[in-house]
């Protein structure tokens, strides 16, 4: 009878991964495929606009087809996560995913690509969140530094990389490889989420339960303001009936939203893990890190394209020194998280990053790609340590029903950190580059003799290659206007670098204002293993 009610009173043992560290490989596959995927670059988009008859306003939609879809699955994948298991999600959003990539370069038209794109996006926006919620529910707490070396490795090498593949896959086999390349990544991942996460009954109380409806409500909120960010550029932001529609819209939703979570006894999502010490803080590290990632790609790439006419697979070699030191880089950060605390990783990663951005402001109209390594090479170490950092900080902050929250907060944050940070910098290096060439033109006047002589000069310099009277001044002309507009892009290229690294400065600030982390029990939170008969 005792011996009875003892082994009654003992609790089921909590089930975890048996395989943990194919979970790991996993995180790793899945975010660099999700990351390859929504970083269609220009170099293959043209391709894929010609391929379905599409013009530049037209082509635009077709990446934000992709991440949009990203960011509505992922405050729902939280629901079905929880409802049907991570395994059971990422298991259907894998086929998906591979089987979407697969069929678009068959896409007759313009829709049919764009309605694949979506259903790629809400296959593979489930990896994030719920790979993530893997991490902390399912690895012992010592293997967590490595899961999240993974995540923040594959993140900045998928961005990185993405160049290079697209620009190889153009000029040397076909662009059709830019999404078949996904679904060769698909197999391995299905396979790696088939042995590697944990075999978990349906939770049918729930599914009845769950407050499915608000998340959809959520996610379609979250959507609309993130279309209306990837766009608003392009449509010239409030002068467009269309962006002041979806972020009106998207606002009102996501309101709706956070009031209609707060009236529920069990939300779906516990908005008090906003509150907690140290959480918000994290969010905005996390954010600013995603600027510093976007602006080392993305400063870089447009530079060498615009001012040095490179081509898109030179471009990519030059990112390559991002990219590739992370294989070095992350498992050197995990090592020292496990020996370091978190806050320190946090600042000096971010002090490191900041150097490399300053280093850069030392550009000119005449560097190359030999030019920007030290500074690349300092801000992939800088963002790896920093992202790595801040995101295993956040995870000792996180409780074991907080798991899917957690990964769902961090996949939103990726998503708008990198949005936010892409708009921004669009948007200020083009007001730069009007500046200062506006700046530049005052000094370049018509009639002016400095300014003959220069023309006279190019003239003279091309006039062999040229025919017919008068053309070789209007080519000096050409040549002259040319010469304003690379050094204003070239000082707005130096604009965003000195944005950057005011960034990681105020990054460091954030770091001071962290404070210990509460204890909390990490012990996974799943659901227990009925006992056989």
């Amino acid at each position: 009878m005792n011996a009875t009610a003892a082994a009654a009173a003992t609790p089921a043992p909590t089930p975890t991964a048996q395989l943990p560290w194919l979970g790991i490989v996993a995180v790793l596959v899945g975010a660099v495929a999700t990351t390859l995927t929504s970083r269609l670059t220009s170099i293959g988009l043209a391709d894929v606009r010609g391929a379905v008859g599409a013009g530049f306003d037209e082509g635009a939609w077709i990446p934000t087809a992709f991440s949009g879809a990203q960011m509505f699955i992922g405050p729902i994948s939280i629901f079905l996560g929880r409802a049907f298991s991570p395994r059971r999600v990422l298991l259907v959003g894998c086929v998906l995913y591979g089987l979407a990539e697969f069929l678009i370069p068959f896409a007759p038209d313009l829709r049919s690509l764009i309605a694949l794109q979506v259903v790629a996006g809400l296959g593979s926006g489930t990896f994030i969140p719920l790979t993530a919620a893997f991490i902390l529910t399912s690895l012992p707490k010592r293997l967590w530094p490595w899961g999240l070396a993974a995540y923040a490795m594959n993140i900045i090498l998928g961005l990185n990389v993405a160049s290079t593949l697209e620009g190889w896959y153009v000029e040397h086999v076909t662009w059709h490889w830019i999404f078949w390349q996904n679904t060769v990544l698909a197999a391995p991942l299905f396979g790696l989420y088939w042995f590697g996460l944990l075999r978990l009954p349906i939770d049918h109380a729930f599914l009845r339960a769950g407050d499915f409806r608000g998340m959809v409500v959520g996610a379609s909120g979250f959507t609309l303001i993130f279309v209306a960010l990837d766009q608003g550029d392009r449509l010239d932001w409030f002068s467009s009936t269309l962006i002041v529609s979806l972020l009106a819209l998207g606002v009102i939703a996501v309101g709706l939203f956070f009031l209609h979570e707060s009236t529920l006894k069990t939300p779906s999502i516990d908005f008090t893990l906003l509150v907690r010490r140290n959480v918000m803080i994290c969010i905005l590290l996390v954010l600013a890190t995603r600027f510093l990632v976007t602006s080392s790609n993305t400063l870089v790439a447009n530079y060498l394209i615009t001012v040095q006419g490179l081509r898109p697979l030179e471009v990519g070699s030059a990112l390559l020194w991002v990219a590739l030191p992370q294989v070095v880089i992350a498992p050197s950060v995990a090592w020292l998280l496990n020996r370091i605390d978190a806050r320190f990783a946090i600042g000096t990663g971010l002090t490191i990053a900041t150097a490399g951005f300053l280093l850069a402001t030392g550009i000119t109209s005449q560097w190359a790609e030999t030019d920007f390594r030290m500074a690349l090479l300092l801000q992939a170490v800088g963002e790896t340590l920093e992202l790595t950092a801040v995101i295993y900080f956040f995870g000792h902050h996180v409780g074991p029903a907080d798991g899917i929250t957690f990964g769902a907060l961090i996949q939103t944050a990726r998503l708008f950190g990198g949005q936010l940070g892409t708009s921004l910098l669009i948007m200020f290096t083009r007001k730069a580059e009007q500046v200062h060439s506006n700046l530049i033109g005052q000094h370049v006047a018509s009639g002016d003799p400095a300014t003959l002589e220069r023309i006279a000069a190019y003239a003279q310099a091309v006039g062999a290659s040229t025919q017919g009277v008068g053309d070789a001044q209007a080519r000096g002309v050409g040549l002259l206007a040319g010469a304003v507009r690379a050094q204003a892009f070239t000082l707005s290229t130096l604009d965003g670098f000195l944005l950057a690294s005011c960034v990681g400065t105020l990054g460091v600030g954030l770091v001071l204002l962290l404070r210990e982390p509460p204890v909390i029990v990490t012990a996974p939170a799943v659901p227990p293993i009925p006992a056989r008969t």
